[in-house]
């Protein structure tokens, strides 16, 4: 019986325990408030902020364009969009799962890529982001690919 009561009192423990370390489902919190972060970049219009989201290597694959590889790709690439307003809306995770240094949540949303003078036109798209936790612990993105539900015509 004392054994038991051993093993039903550490339950609680760990319960405590696994959520001081984990965000919404399971997902570590420096992992959770990486994701946040770069989507509150996007929302602010922050390139600067979505930039230092990115690992040296990562790699971006927009749906209809060119693959870019490497963060000065990247970056080169954001940086030409000045003059466009880029939002995402309506965004839920399907699924994300974490295995150690890696993660790869899985997006469903709305965005719109327009001139900031015209009227946002609002696209279905979904996405899936592989981050890796670096050598400092941080989260970075290495993989931002995304492609549209809308069907080639």
């Amino acid at each position: 019986m004392t054994r038991i009561w051993g093993v039903l009192s550490v339950i609680p423990l760990l319960i405590v325990i696994g959520c001081g370390q984990t965000g919404q489902q399971g997902v570590p919190a420096e992992l959770s408030a990486a994701i946040d972060a770069f989507y509150q970049a996007i929302e602010a219009g922050d390139i600067e902020a979505r930039i230092a989201m990115f690992d040296d290597s990562a790699i971006m694959m927009p749906s209809h364009w060119t693959m870019y590889k490497g963060k000065d790709a990247i970056v080169e690439m954001m940086r030409a969009g000045e003059g466009w307003v880029f939002k995402i809306r309506d965004r839920r995770i399907v699924d994300i799962d974490v295995d150690g240094h890696i993660a790869y949540p899985v997006n469903s949303y709305y965005y719109t890529w327009h001139a900031e003078d015209a009227e946002p036109q609002w696209h279905k798209t979904k996405n899936i982001h592989i981050w890796k936790k670096d050598a400092f612990g941080q989260w970075k993105l290495h993989a931002d690919i995304w492609n549209s539900d809308v069907p080639m015509v």
